[in-house]
Formats: C-alpha cells, sequence, structure tokens
C-alpha cells in the first residue's frame, strides 16, 4: 500500500509502511493487522459528533486542510512549517454503543523515511484536545 492510500481507509485491514514515518491510534480490542501505537477510549456522543469535534480540532492547526469526507471518516493534509513536506491523517469515528462513539486516526509522511515523531506528536495532541474538550462540558 503507498503511503497515501486509499480513501476512505479500511482500519481492519490497514497494513502501515516499514519506514518509521507513521502514528496510529486505535479503538481498544480493535481487530487489525497492524499494531497500534496508542489505544483510544469511548466518548459519550455519537460518531457523528466525535467526528465533527475531531475534524474542527484537526483543521484549528496551522497548515491542515480538508481533503476528503465520506461517511464517518475524513482525510486531511498538514505540511510542515518548513519544508512544506505534506503528511497525510485519516480519522474514523466508530460506534461503541447507544450514543457512545470512539476514533482510529492514522498519520503518515507521504514521503522520506523517518518522521522524528511529527505523526505521534500530532495525533497525541490532537486526541488530548479532543477528550479535553469533553471533559471542559
Amino acid at each position: 500500500m503507498s503511503r497515501a492510500g486509499t480513501f476512505p481507509l479500511d482500519f481492519s485491514s490497514l497494513t502501515p509502511p516499514r519506514e518509521p514515518c507513521w502514528f496510529l491510534a486505535l479503538p481498544e480490542g480493535f481487530d487489525s493487522p497492524a499494531e497500534a501505537h496508542k489505544r483510544t477510549a469511548p466518548v459519550a456522543m455519537t460518531p457523528a459528533d466525535a467526528l465533527a469535534r475531531f475534524k474542527a480540532i484537526a483543521l484549528a492547526a496551522p497548515r491542515t486542510r480538508l481533503v476528503s469526507e465520506a461517511g464517518l471518516q475524513v482525510e486531511l493534509e498538514q505540511k510542515s512549517a518548513v519544508f512544506g513536506f505534506t503528511d497525510k491523517i485519516t480519522a474514523e469515528a466508530m460506534a461503541a454503543g447507544p450514543d457512545r462513539a470512539v476514533l482510529a486516526v492514522y498519520s503518515r509522511a507521504l514521503v522520506g523515511y523517518y518522521d522524528f515523531g511529527v505523526n505521534r506528536k500530532r495525533v497525541t495532541r490532537w486526541l488530548d484536545a479532543f477528550y479535553a474538550a469533553g471533559r471542559a462540558k
């Protein structure tokens, strides 16, 4: 699979590249051949509301734009500040029970071998903001 991948992305069959230039957050217990770097927890909201919250947080980040949206999945791009390298981020909100949702997020560099932890920091920052927004209400 190319790093860009196809959209919408099937998280249940995702196979990230061998290069250490990606970061993946999956729900607890999610069955996938890819090993998650971080596990996500359910929130008390519908999947549509969860995706809207995550998308708003992502789009508030500098140099980030929405590329595609289909159902409960979005694909975003963020460019690096200095060189303008493009990273692709795919997020999906999934049902985790009645009026409960959980996120899967896959962030990857489109060029280069190593990302210096940029994808990990981005996903962690966005997920931290996502969960903090729920606690603030």
